[in-house]
């Protein structure tokens, strides 16, 4: 284990890892260069055979394999083996997650946080110059004014930046002028959020702050209360200030009138029909799915049998596309198995036993605002938003390490 400890303590991946990490919201290319160059730099290193029983070791790290290792066996039950491939390779994305857990220490793990969230001031000052025409880029717009992004991925990094700073304000690991730097980050970012069409990401934060609130309440009730006037102010101000999230609130109640009168031809009906198509497809493979590569096939099949009571025009729509759910996408193409692999994960990522507090909540705080934000897009079937995963992932499974050495 001399060189494992070796590869650990080289300065050169920490700072790696920290440059991907600050560069993860700004750069494609960026991401494609870190999730190739990390896994040659620690298989170049050598001693694999320790560095793979070291992993096995470590219980988030197995949890990942079994689904990784399952997703791609499924791959002899796929008709649409190429597809299928393809879509195993993306899961090769949490290699870059097994680096990480391997080699930061406990220590450099808010170091790593932190650049995050550095790209993410960076990025949010490019974004809010697109909006008000400052300066303009060649793919962003005022509606989608991320040059890199799609605007529902966007919404993930920022709701998942404004929890990390509100988790900051309320910790007491930081002084206060500190704290008053992340408040002015924190409005600044809730503001792109809500100034964007990112329903997503405005949702996870919802449901993010009221899980802080539970993780604090027990030991400081002047906190619960102060967080609960933030959500209602966040709210309230985003619903009265942003002409953008004002619409997409009604636009989300005409939708769900909609889904109560069984008419499904809007966005979150299509999601609702997806859910129908997904049970359709389950009674006749439950426990092992399709194949990993035969979610759209099998989609167009069921559509076929039967319309749901969609438009033509809908039906097309579902049968090109992905099921906007990482859930369903799974639980269609592994069934059963494949969906307690999955969940067996998100349970690994919040039991961690996680000493330093701040980062314990953070692990919560992070599987919350991704795993919702699953149920409304396949985050793993996306570049950003699947190196987001690999990121977070990866520093927290520093903590399933039982010691340093």
């Amino acid at each position: 284990m001399a060189t494992l400890n070796l590869v650990r303590n080289k300065n050169y991946y920490f700072y790696s890892i920290l440059l991907f990490a600050f560069l993860l919201p700004l750069s494609r290319a960026a991401v494609s260069f870190f999730i190739v160059m990390l896994p040659l730099m620690w298989m170049f290193q050598g001693d694999l055979k320790d560095k793979f029983v070291y992993l096995w070791e470590n219980p988030l790290a197995r949890a990942l394999s079994f689904f990784l290792g399952f997703t791609t066996l499924s791959l002899v039950w796929s008709q649409n083996f190429a597809v299928g491939l393809d879509i195993v390779r993306l899961y090769g994305y949490w290699l870059a997650g097994f680096v990480i857990m391997t080699s930061l220490k406990k220590e450099q793990v808010r170091f790593v946080i932190s650049a995050f969230l550095y790209g993410m001031l960076v990025s949010e000052i490019i974004a809010y110059g697109v909006f008000f025409e400052v300066w303009s880029f060649k793919n962003a717009t005022v509606e989608n004014p991320v040059p890199n992004m799609f605007w529902i991925d966007y919404s993930v990094f920022l709701a998942l930046t404004s929890i990390i700073l509100l988790n900051r304000i309320f910790s007491e690991y930081y002084e206060k002028k500190e704290k008053v730097f992340f408040f002015f980050f924190f409005l600044s970012t809730t503001g792109n959020l809500f100034l964007g069409y990112g329903r997503t990401g405005q949702l996870a934060l919802f449901i993010a702050i009221v899980v802080m609130g539970m993780l604090y309440v027990h030991w400081n009730r002047k906190s619960l209360l102060y967080l609960i006037l933030t959500v209602l102010l966040t709210y309230t101000a985003a619903y009265n200030l942003s002409n953008t999230f004002q619409k997409r609130v009604h636009s989300g109640i005409k939708d769900v009138t909609s889904i109560v009168e069984q008419k499904y031809d809007n966005s979150w009906g299509i999601r609702v029909v997806y859910w129908f198509v997904a049970y359709d497809i389950l009674k006749e493979n439950p426990l092992l799915g399709v194949g990993v590569g035969d979610f759209e096939s099998a989609v167009i099949e069921s559509l076929q049998k039967n319309d749901y009571g969609i438009s033509k025009e809908t039906k097309k729509f579902m049968e090109e596309q992905h099921a906007h759910n990482q859930f369903l996408m799974v639980l269609i193409q592994t069934g059963l198995l494949g969906l307690l692999l999955m969940l067996y994960i998100i349970y690994k990522i919040v039991t961690l036993p996680i000493d330093d507090q701040e980062v314990k909540r953070i692990s919560i705080l992070f599987c919350t605002v991704y795993f919702v934000s699953c149920f409304a897009e396949p985050l793993w079937f996306k570049q950003f938003t699947l190196a987001l995963f690999v990121v977070f992932v990866g520093v927290v499974g520093v903590w399933s390490r039982k010691n340093e050495n």
